[in-house]
């Protein structure tokens, strides 16, 4: 009778091996019933095929022959078979997740271990392959906001926050990372469109840019003054004078709205013009030539005064009267009518006289 038994039970062993998804790898030969625990049967799920960031759940089955207690360790598999692997400390479960974060094909088999108390028998899994594969996208969309979106002209974007759904031919999966965002600088006030760029396809968010207010950051003169050669005294010409004026929104060429210093030019040599725009400031030099000295006129000697002999006074000789330049017939015709002036009032005077006499008898005659 137990001869039969043992029969049967070995008839059923081997029937169930041969049932497909149920080959493994005995460790040990199987022990006879009672002298130990048995070989546990064990049936590995089929391989596995996803996309990169997809869960993939690997699985075994198995059953005790005598009632033991099952164990489970999962191991990946170092060349594509059972024969080796690095252990999976905290895989000790009948299913298990495998690695989908990059693309390629890895394999994983489980030690299943069956314990009585008569011992303990273990049977490793065939290696189950997990092909991990880089989905078709199709599209894109963002999922949530950057936290900031709100900037002022000129600063740089933030994407913190930031993540996108990936729509692909076999489902989608969201990601924050591998993003590029596009412009960089936010330099247009306004509702300013941002373009989101993920393995070639693209979508786009808006954010809120305030207007800066304009800034000159530096000056450089550009051309200098038209004149740069001066004499002492003279006053700056800033006539042709153009600067190039650089601010946080452009560049410009200016030719008026700064101040020059010093304006009057007072000593010699290569002398530097400070040029000031705003707050910023430049310089350019001229040239200063001394002014050019006057000469004194000659001074007139006086002439010599003359000596009086002993015992005769001294008179002043005058110094001889310049002539004017004069033909001697003016000469001649201005004395003349000196002289002829000079008697007709002598003349006059007489009369006076003669008729003042008169008069003066005539009165005392009729005064008798």
């Amino acid at each position: 009778m137990r001869k039969t038994a043992i029969s049967l039970a070995l008839a059923l062993l081997l029937v169930l091996a041969l049932a497909p998804g149920a080959w493994a790898l005995a460790l040990e030969p199987l022990p006879d019933p009672g002298y130990g625990a048995g070989a546990p049967l064990v049936y590995s799920c089929t391989d596995v095929t996803c996309s990169v960031g997809d869960t993939a759940i690997i699985s075994v089955t198995a059953q005790s022959p005598d009632g033991g207690n099952l164990s489970f360790q999962w191991y990946r598999s170092l060349d594509g078979t059972n024969m080796s692997g690095s252990m999976i400390l905290t895989a000790t479960g009948i299913n298990y997740m495998a690695d989908t974060s990059q693309e390629g094909t890895y394999y994983y088999f489980c030690a299943v271990t069956n314990t009585t108390a008569y011992g303990s028998n273990t049977v490793i899994s065939t290696p189950i392959a997990v092909r991990v594969v880089k989905p078709v996208i199709e599209g894109i969309g963002v999922l949530t906001l950057p936290l900031k979106t709100q900037y002022k002209e000129g600063e740089r974007l933030v994407t913190d926050g930031l993540s996108v759904r990936v729509y692909t031919s076999q489902g989608s999966y969201d990601v924050t990372g591998g993003l590029e965002c596009s412009p960089a600088t936010l330099s247009t006030p306004g509702t300013q469109t941002i373009t989101v760029r993920y393995e070639n396809k693209t979508c786009t968010f808006t954010v809120e840019v305030e207007s800066a207010r304009e800034e000159v950051q530096s000056i450089s003169v550009l051309t200098p003054p038209t004149k740069t050669s001066y004499t002492v005294g003279d006053r700056l010409d800033t006539t042709g004078l153009t600067l190039r004026v650089v601010t946080n929104k452009q560049i410009q060429d200016v030719t008026e709205g700064f101040s020059c210093t010093p304006v009057i030019l007072g000593s010699a040599g290569r002398q530097t013009i400070k040029v000031l725009y705003g707050v910023q400031s430049t310089s350019f030099e001229v040239t200063v030539e001394e002014r050019a000295t006057a000469t004194p006129m000659p001074t007139a000697t006086p002439a010599p005064t003359a000596t009086a002999a002993p015992g005769v006074e001294a008179s002043a000789t005058p110094a001889p009267s310049a002539t004017p330049h004069s033909s001697s017939h003016q000469s001649h015709t201005t004395s003349a009518g000196s002289a002829v002036l000079q008697i007709v009032l002598v003349l006059a005077l007489l009369a006076l006289v003669g008729l003042g006499a008169y008069v003066f008898l005539v009165q005392r005659k009729n005064k008798k």
